[in-house]
């Protein structure tokens, strides 16, 4: 009986190139759905860091009877009354030791400067040491939101420099301030109810000051690492010009545009980086996380009306708060 040999048969190139077709078409469609679910847990991650922070306000204030200033004794005082030390600290320094941070907090000298900017009469003491630049020159994760890549440095210049001339690294949290009190010093006390928010250097809110009510006045906002084309935003240890702080009724959140009218046409596009210095942003699809001074977060859109922006900034407008 004869015995007939049967050879498999293989792939022809076209059905080959089907398959890779095909494969590279469920690629091209689970990707975006891979992305999108590491991207929700990169929000997640940055609202729960705000809530911490949030607590390690709540804590600080059960403490001291008052809420942390978000500058210590800062350089630039044009008006007010300096501190008697020049001593530029950010006061998410003070909150180290309600972030399980009271190592790092223990060894920082508050007799020393954090930053060398110092354009006042007032004694910067320490200036061109590095031990509270050594100890602050480096990355916090409670201080940066999972979903920002960066970077992380600020460029050092005269005005933006930690002591020794040391780079600096940013937070993406930042307290609610108001723009204008950039230079100006202890003057929280005395704000006009149109400018008072809870937070400036030297201030010492406490929750019967905020008669808008806690729930309806924010603490802090999300700003972006890549910022500023016009000043900069804060390291997380010290304070320099520009880096007082966020107002979330100065501009649009994530405004990338900067008006001036030293820019042909009137503007410039400073994308990804914000335009200016003070402004809010992150880098989360359509709007940013908003800390209240009840402890929640809340997600607010880059559309969100500009005067809810601005009665969320002020403790003591009177104005009612609308949906957003």
């Amino acid at each position: 009986m004869r015995m007939q040999n049967k050879s498999s048969r293989g792939f022809t190139l076209i059905e080959l190139l089907v398959v890779i077709a095909i494969i590279a078409i469920l690629i091209a469609l689970l990707l975006p759905a891979v992305q999108q679910a590491r991207e929700a847990a990169r929000r997640s991650d940055c609202r729960n860091k705000m809530k911490q922070l949030g607590l390690a306000l709540h804590n600080y204030l059960e403490t001291h009877t008052v809420l942390p200033p978000s500058a210590v004794a800062k350089g630039l005082c044009s008006s007010g009354v300096a501190a008697s030390n020049t001593l530029n600290g950010n006061g998410l320094v003070l909150l180290l030791p309600y972030l399980d941070q009271s190592a790092l907090y223990n060894q920082l000298n508050f007799s020393l400067a954090f930053d060398d900017y110092s354009p006042g009469s007032a004694p910067l003491p320490g200036s061109g040491s590095t031990h509270n630049a050594d100890l602050v020159n480096r990355r916090m994760v409670i201080f940066n939101c999972p979903s920002d890549p960066g970077p992380q440095g600020i460029p050092v210049s005269s005005s933006y420099m930690l002591p020794g001339g040391s780079n600096e690294h940013r937070t993406n949290y930042d307290f609610i301030v108001y723009r204008l009190s950039y230079n100006e010093c202890n003057l929280w006390s005395t704000r006009d109810p149109d400018e008072k928010t809870m937070f400036e250097d030297g201030s010492k809110c406490r929750p019967r000051d905020v008669t808008d009510g806690m729930s309806n006045t924010a603490m802090m906002a999300e700003t972006r690492q890549a910022c500023c084309g016009n000043g900069a935003n804060a390291n997380w240890g010290g304070r320099g010009y520009t880096q007082i702080g966020l107002t979330l009724g100065f501009g649009t959140p994530n405004l990338t545009v900067r008006k001036s009218g030293s820019y042909p046409g009137g503007s410039r596009d400073f994308a990804p980086w914000l335009g200016d210095w003070n402004s809010t942003g992150s880098s989360h699809v359509g709007g940013l996380h908003v800390l209240l001074g009840d402890g929640s977060v809340r997600f607010m859109g880059d559309n969100t009306d500009r005067g809810i922006r601005i009665n969320l900034d002020l403790i003591t407008d009177g104005n009612v708060i609308g949906e957003w």
